[in-house]
């Protein structure tokens, strides 16, 4: 976290036991630097009243994101096995609809193709969001279909903290399943991995939210929060 402009770097994962009495941590320096462009990440809204408290104490600008979080089957099977019973749904995923394996082949990404990544990524779009997602593709599993140039025209990456993120489509190929079977493939190599496997999207975005209905994934009951601090 060394560019205090950055805050793609300088995030923070947030869980609480006791959200209405973590004031005192959270405004320590040791803990958050307040005086960062920075985003804190949580599946507890309830930190929203303590957050926005700081916020005004520490004279920093706040702007909340609040996103639906899903978990995939086999990840939902491991950490909350009760949850699936008690909803009735199933712990595995379901393959998505098959694609023209002459005209799309898996492949992973290049740092060369973080520019096309940011282009379409709705948070990002900038020099520093640029960045990231190089950083990312040179750090992390990546995961796209190659179209009949050899250049990617799917993909979906990971971020530092395990999420499915970036995932998306060249406009001309959208509508033919693409990312969903990217996500799928994404999903089974993680797993073999070890890694648990999820990923959030916003509440207006219904595309996102009918591929992961149609791969079974679980919708869970806390959202997905973000928020946005930049100091005044």
């Amino acid at each position: 976290m060394t560019d205090d402009f950055d805050h793609y770097t300088n995030t923070y994962q947030i869980y609480s036991k006791d959200p209405q009495n973590c004031k005192e941590f959270l405004g320590t320096s040791e803990v958050i630097n307040w005086k960062q462009h920075l985003q804190i990440q949580s599946s507890q809204s309830s930190l929203d009243e303590v957050i926005q408290n700081l916020a005004a104490t520490k004279l920093v600008k706040v702007k909340k994101t609040q996103c639906l979080l899903y978990m995939m089957p086999e990840t939902a099977k491991k950490l909350v096995p009760s949850f699936l019973e008690a909803k009735n749904l199933s712990p595995k995923s379901v393959k998505p609809k098959a694609i023209n394996h002459e005209m799309f082949k898996h492949s992973s990404l290049d740092v060369t193709h973080a520019a096309l990544v940011n282009r379409f990524w709705h948070f990002g779009g900038n020099e520093k969001s640029q960045r990231f997602v190089e950083r990312c593709i040179r750090t992390f599993p990546t995961f796209c279909l190659l179209g009949p140039e050899g250049t990617p025209v799917s993909w979906s990456l990971m971020d530092q903290t395990g999420e499915l993120r970036m995932g998306s489509t060249m406009p001309e190929y959208q509508a033919q399943g693409l990312v969903s079977n990217v996500i799928h493939i994404q999903t089974q190599a993680l797993e073999k991995l070890g890694f648990l496997t999820y990923l959030h999207t916003d509440k207006a975005n219904k595309i996102v939210q009918r591929m992961c209905h149609t791969l079974q994934h679980v919708p869970m009951p806390c959202d997905w929060n973000q928020w946005n601090c930049v100091p005044l």
